[in-house]
């Protein structure tokens, strides 16, 4: 062991186990971790309360983790992330700095902001060059290392997020692949190093000899007061940390896994993993759930146990999709607000506010995709299948930005990851070569059949239809007048009418595809004759600020209204099938009152709920999303700007048009397009699991 005093720079790397960065510090000497909290580097990605909430139990658990190990989280609120390294630096008198990798996105990069870098490679003995223009995080990552290098401080990253590092996988020519299938059969072929880093054993705290401005858990200031008791409600279902990861994955192999593949479409249950927090957050690493999946695979394999190895061939599926996610991302880094089929930026999106609220708010008229939005703002979680239907209504049926739907779900989803949020919702949008049929617009009332066939999901989180039969639960539309009246429900004052007719918003996506046909050919006639000149209506451009969401403030007297949203007790459900924590290795130390769901304790009355958000009065005390409002960074022009961000230079969709094509012509049956990939919203979002879009 070496003198070095070393900065260990925790992210979402939030583990002992299988953290190459750790344990090259704990090899080499003394040891300073470090979390640094910048809320301004975060801009408009400031996680939401559910995601922050997560973010502090995960940092208290790995403060005692290293604590036992004999070194102390340092916990460090700062304007500046290079600024607050350097503080550390001089501190202790570090002389190296180790961090895990990142690929997330920034904002409002400039075109010189972005790393041009080359790698050489040799494929099948012919050796090649590939240009890298290295995104996000790595370029924050790039600038923080090309500091500390100036002052003779060694800094090393390491890979702790991925089997395979994004520059690791590219096709015969250096391209980079542009479907799944064709990435995913080639990472699988690929040689694999069979290593999970145990934990040390021990730990060696520098010494400090200066001082650093840390501060507390609370001082970080993740959760305010007005967040607590709702945020309370969330322990019942989840447990944050790295040892409580790896139980909770324990727990999936040893009694879920098995039973995967015929489990996973259930909505009402907890039938997938749950592992996608976990995760994002760097509590588990993705090696060990590869590596365990696979010995799964083989011993059922040896046993003839067809089941089990169907379940854990679509289960690693999930893991990479995960990893093709970062992988486009990485490739091609202007995702965050520019979809990856150039056609679909002209498409005529409807900036309709008050469909936006209707949606968001559980309030469309169709029980299914509102029982899955408020369970998304009570719980922060819906399930894989579930989310692909609100967001493909979102998108088709209401035609609303998929960059909307995207900043929404990033701000309410417990298991928020940007680079899978957003590939799923491009994929939904019909954005990826891939991807879903824009054309494709499925009933909510046919898929409610098919995933919800009994109607126990909506009952549950629509109480105003609990009574309706089954026959009618997702097209109460449809009932006659006598079933309506004996089940309480009074369309208009206690449940909204449909939204629009799913006629009637096949015609709209139909016509707006043909408009975008249109303005697309228009565009490139204009180019063809030698004009920069293209007219385009702005009132449809996609470069749409996200509307702002302004939550009511918890008032002292809350007023009931019958038309505000329910959200029914736990216990209403046979087994509280709809709590997330499984209960084998997951159980609450302070076990929260039996009854947290007050309906008596409701949101917002209707005058006040066009200034409320989401399902205020599902849970009694009124909850925020995000201290910044939701904007999405302004495009460039053609003319200026970063030509990488808000459109593709022509060398770069030509390549991905030419690889796209390359790719599907070499499938086995001459398509890679939703039956064969698999690559659903689902499937992207948070490394959730993915499975056929059937």
């Amino acid at each position: 062991m070496s003198g070095d005093k070393t900065i260990v720079w925790f992210r979402r790397d939030l583990r002992i186990e299988d953290n190459p960065a750790l344990a090259a510090a704990a090899r080499d000497g003394s040891v300073f971790p470090v979390y640094i909290w910048c809320p301004k580097e975060e801009e408009q990605f400031y996680p939401g309360r559910v995601s922050r909430w997560w973010l502090k139990q995960s940092l208290a658990h790995l403060d005692q983790s290293l604590k036992s190990l004999g070194a102390e989280l340092v916990l460090i609120k700062t304007q500046s992330t290079l600024a607050a390294l350097m503080e550390c630096i001089q501190a202790i008198g570090a002389t190296k700095v180790v961090f895990n990798h990142l690929y997330g996105h920034v904002t409002n990069l400039t075109e010189n902001q972005f790393i041009k870098s080359t790698i050489r490679l040799r494929v099948g003995g012919q050796p090649f060059s590939v240009v890298l223009l290295n995104p996000v995080s790595l370029v924050g990552d790039h600038n923080i290392k090309g500091k500390l290098v100036e002052l003779g401080i060694s800094v090393q990253s390491f890979n702790a997020d991925l089997l395979y590092e994004p520059w690791e996988v590219y096709a015969g020519k250096g391209q980079a692949y542009t479907t799944f299938e064709v990435y995913w059969d080639k990472c699988l072929h690929m040689q694999r190093e069979l290593v999970t880093r145990l934990p040390p054993w021990k730990l060696i705290s520098a010494t400090v000899i200066g001082t650093v401005a840390k501060c507390s858990l609370e001082e970080l200031g993740l959760e305010n007061e007005t967040e607590k008791s709702s945020n309370a409600l969330l322990r019942r279902a989840w447990s944050p940390g790295w040892s409580n990861a790896d139980k909770a994955l324990s727990e999936f192999f040893e009694l879920h896994l098995l039973d995967y593949s015929n489990n996973r479409m259930k909505v009402g249950q907890n039938s997938t993993s749950l592992l996608s927090p976990y995760l994002h957050f760097g509590e588990l690493s993705v090696r060990k759930v590869f590596q365990s999946a696979r010995m799964k695979q083989i011993l059922w394999a040896k046993e003839g146990n067809s089941t089990g190895e169907e379940s854990v061939t679509l289960f690693l599926r999930a893991i990479g999709l995960r990893e093709y996610s970062r992988y486009l991302c990485f490739n091609f880094p202007f995702t965050h607000e520019r979809p990856l089929l150039s056609n679909l930026k002209f498409f005529p999106w409807q900036a309709d506010q008050a469909n936006f609220k209707a949606w968001r708010q559980g309030r469309t008229g169709y029980p299914l995709v509102d029982a899955g939005m408020r369970e998304l703002w009570a719980t922060g979680w819906i399930h894989n299948r579930i989310r692909v239907i609100v967001s493909s209504f979102a998108v088709k049926v209401l035609l609303l930005p998929w960059r909307w739907g995207m900043k929404y779900f990033w701000d309410t989803l417990i298991d928020a990851d940007l680079e899978s949020d957003i590939l799923g919702w491009q994929y939904i949008s019909g954005s990826l070569p891939d991807g879903h049929e824009l054309e494709r617009l499925d009933s909510p009332e046919g898929q409610g059949s098919k995933f919800d066939p009994e109607g126990e999901y909506v009952r549950h989180w629509l109480p105003e239809l609990s009574r309706l039969p089954t026959e009618w639960i997702h097209h109460p539309w449809d009932a006659p007048d006598s079933v309506l009246k004996v089940s309480g429900v009074e369309f208009g004052f206690n449940y909204p009418k449909p939204i629009i007719e799913i006629d009637l918003a096949r015609e709209r996506l139909t016509s707006a595809i043909f408009k975008m046909w249109e303005m697309e050919a228009a565009a490139k006639a204009a180019s063809s004759n030698g004009t920069d000149e293209v007219v385009v209506d702005n009132s449809i451009s996609e470069d749409l600020p996200i509307p702002k969401v302004i939550l009511k403030k918890t008032s002292p007297c809350p007023t009931y209204s019958s038309n505000d949203q329910k959200v029914p007790t736990c216990q209403n459900s046979k087994n509280n099938q709809f709590i997330r924590k499984r209960s084998k290795f997951m159980q609450d130390e302070s076990p929260l009152p039996d009854n947290p769901h007050n309906p008596n304790e409701a949101g917002p009355s209707r005058t006040n709920e066009d200034t409320s958000s989401t399902a205020e009065s599902s849970i009694s005390k009124k909850q925020t999303t995000s201290r910044n409002s939701f904007l999405v960074p302004q495009s460039c022009s053609s003319s200026e700007g970063n030509p990488f961000l808000g459109c593709e230079s022509s060398e770069m969709k030509q390549s991905w048009q030419e690889q796209s094509d390359m790719e599907q012509s070499s499938s086995k049956n001459g398509t890679i397009r939703d039956a064969n990939l698999g690559m659903y919203l689902a499937g992207l979002f948070g490394g959730r699991e993915g499975m056929t879009d059937d």
